[in-house]
């Protein structure tokens, strides 16, 4: 499920779906990714050419669940030619009565070593 959350999610900002983000991302996520999206300029889809999801940790903080996932594969982005290998981790939350699903909260991508 994770992996098919982060396709959905590259694929809504690839097409700059500000209304599928908004429901997938809290609102200060949302306000982020908003301003990336204004600063972007026209860029072509990402193709996720492998991905594996690593659940890191899961916790409750008060009325919520915090999950970490780890995700790393291989991408070409903007028409490259050639994948690139990635790795970022995901915060997402969820409210402990299950009144949403998980939602994005923040990315933390870590640098490829050459």
């Amino acid at each position: 499920q994770a992996q098919q959350q982060f396709r959905r999610l590259q694929a809504a900002y690839d097409r700059g779906d500000r209304d599928f983000l908004a429901d997938m991302t809290t609102p200060e996520m949302h306000a982020e990714i908003g301003r990336d999206l204004a600063t972007r300029g026209s860029s072509q889809p990402t193709d996720i050419v492998t991905l594996d999801a690593e659940i890191l940790e899961v916790v409750r903080e008060g009325d919520r669940y915090v999950a970490t996932v780890r995700f790393h594969g291989t991408m070409r982005e903007d028409g490259a030619r050639d994948a690139q290998p990635f790795e970022e981790a995901w915060n997402l939350v969820k409210p402990v009565d299950g009144t949403s699903g998980w939602l994005l909260a923040g990315i933390q991508q870590f640098s490829q070593a050459a």
